[in-house]
C-alpha cells in the first residue's frame, strides 16, 4: 500500500489560532468567573481591587509600577531562556503552537489570560493562601515539557511573588493585569517573529506546522 510521505512520522494536531483562542476563552474564562466570584462573595475585594484611581498622579502610578514589573520579568525570561536548557525547549514548543497566532490573536490571548489568572490567583486565592502558596500555585500551573515542573515553573513561581507583591503594595489588581498583559503580549510577539523567520528556512515547514503560509495572519 501506497502512503503519503508524512504518514511514516506523523505530526501531532496543532490548534489553529481560531481554535487556541476559543479555548483559551473557555478555560481563562472559567478562571475568571472563579475568581471574580471570591473576590465579590468572600473577600468583598471586588469593587476596591478594580476601581481606577480618580487623581492623574495615582492613575499614573499604577502604570508604572505595571510597566516596571512587565520589564523586570521579561528581563527575567531572558536570562531564564539563557542559563536553562528546559527553559528553551520548551520556548520551541510553544513556539510551535502560538508562532502562526496573529497580531489580534496575540492581543486577545494576552488579555484573556491575565484577566483570568490575575482575578483568580492575585485577586481571590492570595488573601485567603498568602503570596507564597499562591504564587507556588501558580507556578505549578504553568508546567513544563510532559507536564512536569521545570524552570518555566520557576520563573512563573518568582513572577507570581512580583505580582503578589504589586497586589499587596497598591490593593489594586490594575498593576498586576498591565504587567501580566504587557509580558504576554510581548512573548507571543516575539514567538511569532521566531515563527515566521523560521518559516523562511527550506524544509522548516515540514517540521513545524501549520506552515506560516496557511496559517499566520498578514497583519502587522
Amino acid at each position: 500500500m501506497n502512503h503519503r510521505p508524512d504518514d511514516s512520522n506523523p505530526q501531532p494536531s496543532i490548534l489553529t489560532p481560531g481554535e487556541l483562542l476559543r479555548k483559551s476563552a473557555m478555560i481563562y474564562g472559567v478562571m475568571a468567573l472563579i475568581g471574580l466570584t471570591v473576590m465579590r462573595l468572600v473577600h468583598v475585594n471586588l469593587v476596591t481591587s478594580f476601581t481606577w484611581p480618580s487623581g492623574l498622579a495615582e492613575g499614573g502610578r499604577l502604570i508604572v509600577i505595571g510597566v516596571v514589573g512587565a520589564g523586570l520579568l521579561l528581563i527575567a525570561s531572558y536570562f531564564f531562556e539563557d542559563w536553562f536548557p528546559s527553559y528553551r525547549e520548551l520556548k520551541a514548543q510553544v513556539t510551535r503552537l502560538l508562532g502562526p497566532s496573529s497580531v489580534m490573536t496575540a492581543l486577545l490571548l494576552s488579555l484573556i489570560t491575565a484577566i483570568g489568572e490575575e482575578s483568580l490567583f492575585r485577586g481571590a486565592l492570595q488573601p485567603t493562601a498568602g503570596i507564597f502558596v499562591a504564587s507556588l500555585l501558580f507556578g505549578i500551573l504553568h508546567m513544563g515539557k510532559d507536564g512536569l515542573l521545570s524552570a518555566w515553573s520557576l520563573w512563573a513561581f518568582l513572577a507570581g511573588l512580583l505580582l503578589g507583591w504589586m497586589y499587596i503594595a497598591t490593593s489594586s489588581l490594575w498593576p498586576c493585569l498591565i504587567a501580566h498583559f504587557l509580558v504576554n503580549t510581548v512573548s507571543i510577539l516575539n514567538l511569532r517573529r521566531s515563527y515566521r523567520n523560521l518559516m523562511t528556512i527550506p524544509g522548516a515547514c515540514v517540521a513545524m506546522r501549520p506552515c506560516a503560509s496557511d496559517s499566520v495572519s498578514e497583519d502587522e
